[in-house]
């Protein structure tokens, strides 16, 4: 039977369905750009549970892990060319069109920091590299990311 208690949690899961699509991002850019950057942030994700020893190293996955960061870091620049910021979905600043040049520095930083990381073969090694990641990392979003 369809009771006050039913409509009730029929109208909080419609609003909750509504919400979610109207906050998803619509800019084709910033999609896009969202989409790289969770990679990355997956990738980091796994690098940083292993080397907290949260799971057992594992190098050709850390490897992995490096040369895909670095792979999608080289994009970074081509997708944030557009200066596509009205989504409200969008955590880019407007100081990354603002100081270009400083930014697609930073892109680049992180690029290299993956590359070195690229050949860990020891958890000894994953914590160095680590290190670098997180420092690009830190050095771009401080500045650029909402």
């Amino acid at each position: 039977m369809f009771n006050r208690k039913s409509a009730l949690v029929a109208a909080f899961a419609f609003g909750t369905v509504a919400t979610a699509a109207f906050a998803a991002a619509q800019d084709p850019e910033v999609i896009a750009r969202k989409e790289t950057m969770g990679l990355i942030g997956a990738d980091v994700k796994a690098l940083t549970q292993m080397a907290k020893g949260a799971v057992a190293f594992d190098a050709a996955a850390a490897q992995t892990a490096f040369a895909e960061i670095a792979e999608k870091a080289a994009t970074v620049p081509v997708l944030f060319e557009p200066q596509s910021n009205t989504d409200p979905e969008s955590d880019a600043k407007d100081a990354i069109w603002e100081n270009w040049d400083d930014f697609v520095s930073k892109a680049n930083n992180l690029q290299m920091a993956a590359e070195a990381g690229a050949a860990v073969d020891s958890a000894e090694a994953l914590g160095a590299a680590m290190g670098g990641l997180g420092g690009a990392c830190q050095a771009c979003h401080s500045v650029y990311k909402d």
